[in-house]
């Protein structure tokens, strides 16, 4: 970039004294050669980390001027998932100076690197010439920026427009503000203006971004085919804008031309992994044309790359898992599903082992919940009940510990097995949760606008708690409520167990009645008080006077089973 004299008399007042500066390089020997030319440059406030934990901490208590980040750090996550991190914390500012650098010249570091919009990306080895000029550049772009952003943070998007114009006035051309100010233009919908906008800079100061917003102009006036064609020119020109693939991808597929949509999206994900975002649309696409291969494809480069510092990885993960769901569900053949599944596990295994001790039981639990959702669906309850319970034993007593995204997948699953007593517990987490992901919010939304489900849920809950209060005054009476509920929720455990106790206070031993309960609750994990109601059941009916032979034998059958499942569990989680 070159500088016009303005900046460059800006250039010659910079003070590199006064500024902050962190180096972010996990090789000490690398960091302190940096530093040494920090130094020699002016710099005086200077701090390094050697890791992602070290800058996290210290971008959030100092307001550093610059970074100079190291593009790979280590098997967490490298620098590119850093600055994301770091900006969607807000820790560092809109003016603070990003440069990146890296040994590795490979293409898709310097693309993954480019999609968080650094000031610039340096090539190891580095000279003191270089980094001062860079350096030097990063804060007239920053300074440039801060006032724009400023706005658009504290008054909204047409006070930080008319700053960006004032700016350009100012500067003439800077191609940096001039790709904002379009950028702010369309996220206003003021598709007018973008238009004069565009049309003034391809003759005056033509760039690959402009080609790209007259091609994404062009698509929302309704010519598609023309706009696929101008991507398709500027990929000529420019075949690594990655940006222009993304857009390809999705004016193809509107276009029905989804294999062609597909192998664009491809494109974008080869050029750049570790961008999940991008192997989430190729999962989609390909899902949408029922290519389980390609979304499997998908599923191994997310779980391989997935950026694993904050709780977006599970989101993330949740979002792919829907996608799988879609192509696991229009398979007719019971092997093609197995399959799948067995793919599936395998992306969580991958996931897994790059995974911090802190974060393998979400992955954990949310692997269970996501086969209980498989099998429900197959019209397999008892598998997907224990499936789900065994995914939610570790936070029984603590559900508001999950996070909202499992709550949100939860709850559905819960729902058609009548499980109130968790629901109620989820529904209390959920209200002091402040704002949802996307994909937890469309999960909830379905639950909300399905009112008939609410209401079942509703009377489930009344019609159980008044069985409970008659159970043991009118056993008769709860007996028949607690039926009257099994019909529609077969496997709801409060219902089962209050029916076995019913039968037991009766004196009435029905073989089918009785196995069915004892089926419904057993070889799972339970809530501590339903676990416990459990326990006294088996109990009383394998050592009650008025107990049949044939009755005690069931009790102690289904209880050495329960004994059994849940020793093995605990020795898995051990």
């Amino acid at each position: 970039m070159s500088l016009s004299s303005n900046e460059q008399q800006e250039n010659a007042d910079i003070n590199f004294s006064k500024l902050r500066l962190l180096i972010v390089d996990d090789q000490r020997s690398a960091a302190l050669m940096l530093y040494g030319m920090l130094q020699k440059i002016g710099l005086k406030d200077i701090d390094i980390a050697l890791s992602y934990q070290d800058a996290i901490e210290r971008s959030k208590i100092k307001h550093y001027d610059f970074l100079l980040v190291d593009y790979h750090l280590d098997n967490t996550l490298n620098g590119f998932e850093l600055l994301c991190l770091l900006r969607r914390r807000k820790y560092i500012s809109a003016s603070c100076g990003v440069i990146m650098i890296s040994g590795d010249s490979s293409t898709e570091v310097i693309l993954t690197s480019m999609a968080v919009e650094p000031d610039s990306f340096i090539t190891k080895p580095v000279t003191t010439s270089i980094l001062e000029k860079k350096l030097s550049e990063s804060r007239i772009a920053g300074l440039q920026r801060e006032p724009i952003y400023n706005a658009l943070n504290y008054q909204g998007i047409q006070p930080a427009i008319e700053l960006c114009k004032k700016r350009l006035l100012k500067l003439g051309h800077e191609h940096r503000i001039e790709g904002l100010l379009l950028d702010l233009l369309i996220e206003n919908s003021d598709w007018a203006q973008a238009e004069k906008f565009v049309k003034i800079l391809k003759k005056e100061n033509p760039t690959h971004k402009v080609s790209l917003i007259e091609a994404r102009i062009t698509h929302h006036n309704g010519k598609t085919n023309e706009a696929i064609a101008m991507l398709e020119q500027l990929l000529q020109r420019s075949p690594l804008n990655i940006d222009a693939y993304d857009y390809l991808a999705v004016f193809l597929d509107q276009n029905k031309q989804h294999y062609d949509a597909l192998a664009a999206a491809e494109t974008a994900l080869q050029f750049t992994p570790s961008i999940s975002h991008r192997a989430l649309k190729v999962a989609q696409l390909a899902a949408n044309i029922d290519k389980s291969d390609n979304v499997i494809a998908a599923g191994k480069t997310l779980a391989a790359r997935l950026p694993i510092i904050d709780i977006t990885w599970l989101i993330r993960f949740a979002e792919f898992t829907a996608i799988f769901e879609q192509v696991y569900f229009i398979q007719s053949y019971p092997s093609r599903r197995r399959k799948l599944r067995h793919e599936l596990r395998a992306i969580h295994q991958r996931a897994h082992s790059r995974l911090l001790p802190h974060q393998k039981p979400f992955l954990d639990s949310f692997g269970h919940i996501t086969m209980a959702r498989l099998y429900l669906a197959e019209d397999q309850p008892l598998k997907a009940k224990r499936r789900l319970m065994l995914g939610l034993s570790p936070y029984f007593a603590e559900i508001n510990k999950l996070p909202s995204v499992l709550l949100a997948d939860l709850l559905p699953t819960l729902i058609c097995l009548g499980e109130t007593k968790i629901i109620g517990e989820i529904n209390r987490a959920l209200q002091f949760r402040d704002s949802f992901d996307g994909h937890s919010q469309n999960r909830l939304d379905e639950v909300k606008q399905n009112e008939a489900m609410i209401q079942s849920v509703r009377n489930l809950e009344t019609t159980l708690g008044h069985s409970y209060t008659l159970l043991n005054e009118a056993p008769q009476d709860a007996l028949t409520l607690y039926e009257q509920v099994l019909i529609d929720y077969p496997y709801c455990t409060e219902a089962n167990l209050g029916r076995l106790q019913c039968l037991i206070q009766l004196h009435i031993f029905d073989h089918n009645l009785t196995r069915q309960s004892l089926q419904a609750i057993s070889s799972m994990p339970l809530p501590e008080d339903l676990a416990q109601w459990r326990d006294q059941l088996f109990s009383a009916m394998a050592t009650s006077k008025t107990s049949s032979p044939q009755q005690a034998k069931m009790a102690r059958l289904y209880q050495r089973k329960t004994t059994r499942y849940l020793q093995i569990g605990n020795n898995q989680a051990a």
